[in-house]
């Protein structure tokens, strides 16, 4: 199985960066009452982290059960069901 550590790493510096991302838009646009964040915006935004996240969620996902050998699983199932003689 290839090692998917680095790819799991990137993906985990991303979703990092978009929730801080996230987290410092809240932060500056819930300060000034002038320039306040309407619900509008902040239904955006979240639907925009979310969109992304899944995303990025779904990769990993896709790239673990891709590096799954299902014909060496398959044949050793396969060998664990006959019984030995």
């Amino acid at each position: 199985m290839p090692d998917t550590r680095n790819s799991d790493d990137a993906t985990i510096l991303e979703v990092t960066r978009l929730i801080n991302d996230f987290k410092e838009t809240f932060a500056a646009k819930t300060k000034d009452p002038n320039d306040f964040l309407t619900i509008d915006e902040l239904e955006k935004r979240w639907s925009e982290l979310r969109s992304n996240t899944d995303v990025l969620y779904s990769d990993m996902i896709l790239k673990l059960m891709s590096s799954v050998n299902e014909r060496d699983i398959v044949s050793k199932k396969k060998g664990n069901m006959n019984p030995e003689a």
